[in-house]
């Protein structure tokens, strides 16, 4: 097989895959996945149309490309070529030439672009998932508007650790059309939705009877609690999908497995495989009711980029190991935020309501989760008992929020 594509779109496409492409370490020695390349004899237009594919079992991504020219004697041939060196290769030769690049398969893989030329091993067959009908649940999405879903409310899990904070929950809320997704790793969470309008599969239908009946079983990685159906995903997996959803795309569509989610944004198609959550699911349920129940006894309205302010004065002044910022309403009215010992402090001036009580929070924890919302806007910090966590929102009607634990004193 001999294909011709245009350098800059392929390298593009094997950029968007390459997280997908599995490489294990066996008696230190690396073995490396193979990208699938599936292409037909078929011309849509001018083109020929292929896709490659990559599967790493956490994640599997599916990007279309375009070959102008086609030579292959059956009409429709699968090769298996060594994914990572195959990506860095087509990214090495994108030197901004208008030099098309031409791939020739047969014992091996041939890259060719211009005077230089790079021969690569074949893989085996990856696993390939294939969607079928199975789905639970279906929505479309504005794009742009889950982009910003994964940013604000999959930021904050603990990358490494063994235990749901790794994870990111998406959860789909039937009932009121919402999709939330959280994250925490134990000190800072962040809560974020977007609406949406949901289509029910055969599948759920029919679990949803059989629960009536209390014959049914929820899937292992399945939470359904409140009309949710919730789900967990590694964290460090799904950062993967705001690089390789195309931004271009008005809307994406999500559709909800028994084993993974599948994203598809443009012609591209994104699925992570979903964790058992039978034994430990994400404290979903609790965090909603807490922030439901928070006292609420006072808060503070102030712009981030005072905050920010502040604690890079705190920073500077602060000799202490530990990076405790204490924050009292000074007699002025104003906000201080000083050091132990108040050997420095800085007046931010703000609105508050009702009581504000003194508290102790860990200054580089609260630079992050400030750090999330638009500087110049004003932030509303929410604040109530003293077991009680504090509460940030970026409005005090807004369904989202980040909370941050205090310090005991």
């Amino acid at each position: 097989m001999k294909l011709v594509v245009d350098n800059k779109e392929f390298a593009e496409c094997m950029k968007k895959i390459l997280p997908a492409v599995e490489v294990s370490r066996e008696k230190k020695e690396a073995a490396e996945g193979a990208i699938s390349l599936m292409v037909t004899n078929r011309k849509v237009g001018d083109d020929y149309f292929g896709i490659a594919v990559a599967y790493d079992g956490k994640k599997q991504l599916f990007c279309i490309f375009r070959a102008a020219e086609l030579e292959m004697e059956k009409e429709k041939e699968e090769v298996y070529v060594s994914g990572k060196r195959l990506c860095d290769i087509c990214s090495a030769m994108d030197n901004g030439k208008e030099v098309p690049l031409s791939i020739e398969v047969d014992k091996y893989c041939l890259v060719r672009k211009g005077g230089s030329q790079v021969q690569l091993p074949l893989g085996e067959c990856p696993v390939i998932i294939n969607p079928s009908d199975d789905w639970y649940i279906r929505t479309k999405v504005s794009t742009s508007e889950l982009a910003g879903l994964l940013v604000k409310g999959g930021r904050f899990y603990r990358a490494g650790a063994d235990n749901a904070t790794a994870d990111v929950c998406i959860a789909f809320d039937l009932e009121r059309g919402r999709i939330h997704a959280s994250s925490t790793d134990a000190y800072k969470l962040g809560m974020a939705g977007i609406g949406a309008k949901f289509e029910e599969g055969d599948r759920l239908k029919q679990l949803t009877e059989a629960m009536q009946k209390e014959e049914g079983e929820v899937p292992p990685t399945f939470n359904l609690t409140e009309g949710r159906i919730k789900i967990q995903i590694e964290g460090e997996q799904l950062k993967t999908l705001s690089r390789f959803m195309d931004m271009r795309a008005d809307k994406t569509e999500v559709l909800v497995f028994e084993k993974y989610v599948y994203f598809k944004t443009g012609v591209d198609i994104a699925l992570f495989m979903l964790k058992d959550v039978s034994e430990k699911p994400y404290a979903f349920e609790g965090t909603l009711s807490m922030a439901k129940g928070h006292s609420r006894k006072g808060s503070m309205h102030m712009a981030p980029k005072d905050i920010l302010d502040a604690l890079t004065v705190f920073d500077v002044a602060n000799q202490d190991e530990e990076p405790h910022v204490y924050i009292k309403k000074d007699k002025s009215g104003a906000i201080s935020f000083s050091t132990k010992g108040k050997v420095s402090k800085t007046l931010v001036a703000c609105e508050t309501k009702d009581a504000v009580s003194d508290m102790v929070l860990n200054s580089k924890i609260l630079r992050q989760v400030v750090s999330c919302y638009d500087k110049e806007e004003k932030v509303t910090i929410i604040i109530g008992e003293k077991n009680e966590p504090v509460l940030i929102q970026d409005r005090e009607d807004s369904e989202d929020f980040c909370i941050i634990s205090k310090v005991e004193k």
